[in-house]
């Protein structure tokens, strides 16, 4: 009975200690973990609370926090070759988190919006993505919430609700029967309120880590693919890939909330009322994707989404012909000297609004 006693004992006290025991390097550099998150989205929320303790800690004042998809992210560079790492060394620059995944959809990005009121994280300064691809109909492909179906369930019912057939008509399956409710109340609720549960991954990465300087290995880079020019690489099957050749359709666009990116591309502007918000169209590379950047589709498709981001109270940057083709690795990402340009564009857009 004792050593039960002793075990709930040791359990509550990690619990109540294990957060503040932790820094933000031990779970956070420069962006979120990609390899740990896509297989424990939980560990978004650790990012997030661990965030929210180095901002008090000191004092923050007017950080600025990234949303957006693997561009914002910066695939396929390391975490050291992302824009806030080099928005960061501008003179007078804010401390600068990035909360960006590879395939976050907008319903994701309004998602995350939501987590960060939960974890009290200020969105009174934020940077965005959107890219042209997010307003081609979805047939059913890909969910307009891709990652966070149950927390989008957990914290706005009502968009969930709305956007339900779209998600499962793409091979979302929320819980029916009585069993498979009880077993997403716990790995979605129960167990993630456990700091031991939350904080597993780093906990084991930190271990793996600590191990390898104790036996000198080096450090296992984090970039996510290869990040040279384009022109050095060979396209030929990526270029007759039906998901490629689908994001580039010149079907008309539905601007109307018909469309479920429209409809969280309001929820998120709404959210955003009275902040200081930027939102960027991301750029294609032009010379790689001529024979589809040129169809008169697809122009007019792009001045839908100008005259529809011009009618919104934030800021927004087209970044379509802005980047020199040969900073990208392939049709939409960038070798890290382009992810270092497209930092300075960011920045000198972000400082010219107020």
């Amino acid at each position: 009975m004792k050593s039960v006693k002793y075990v709930v004992l040791f359990l509550l006290i990690i619990q109540f200690l294990l957060p503040s025991g932790l820094r933000l390097s031990n779970v956070y550099h420069n962006r979120l973990d990609y390899d740990k998150v896509k297989s424990n989205l939980h560990d978004i929320g650790a990012v997030m609370e661990q965030i929210q303790k180095e901002v008090k800690r000191k004092d923050l004042k007017d950080y600025i926090v990234i949303l957006g998809d693997s561009i914002l992210f910066g695939s396929p560079g390391n975490s050291n070759q992302v824009i806030n790492a080099y928005m960061e060394q501008e003179q007078g620059a804010p401390a600068i988190f990035n909360l960006s995944l590879p395939a976050n959809q907008p319903g994701d990005i309004y998602t995350m919006m939501l987590m960060m009121d939960r974890y009290g994280l200020s969105s009174d300064n934020l940077i965005l993505n959107i890219r042209y691809a997010s307003f081609i109909e979805r047939d059913p492909y890909p969910s307009a919430v891709f990652w966070l179906q149950d927390e989008l369930r957990k914290y706005d019912r009502e968009a969930y609700d709305r956007v339900l057939p779209q998600l499962k008509s793409a091979g979302y399956k929320p819980p029916s029967s009585l069993y498979d409710r009880y077993k997403h109340m716990l790995h979605e609720q129960i167990m993630p309120s456990l700091e031991l549960f939350r904080y597993q991954d780093f906990i084991k990465k930190g271990i793996n880590y600590n191990y390898k300087h104790l036996v000198n290995e080096p450090i296992p880079d984090d970039a996510l693919g290869d990040t040279r020019p384009w022109k050095e690489k060979d396209f030929a099957d990526f270029m007759t890939d039906e998901s490629l050749i689908n994001s580039f359709s010149d079907k008309a666009f539905v601007m109307t909330e018909e469309s479920p990116d429209i409809y969280f591309l309001n929820k998120m502007i709404a959210h955003q009322k009275g902040k200081r918000t930027l939102f960027l169209l991301s750029g294609t590379n032009h010379e790689m994707m001529s024979e589809y950047v040129t169809k008169p589709g697809y122009k007019m498709n792009l001045e839908l989404i100008d005259r529809y981001m011009a009618n919104q109270p934030v800021g927004y940057v087209n970044l379509e012909g802005r980047m020199s083709n040969d900073l990208f690795t392939d049709h939409t990402h960038f070798i890290p000297a382009g992810y270092e340009e497209l930092a300075d564009v960011i920045w000198t857009e972000w400082n010219r609004r107020p």
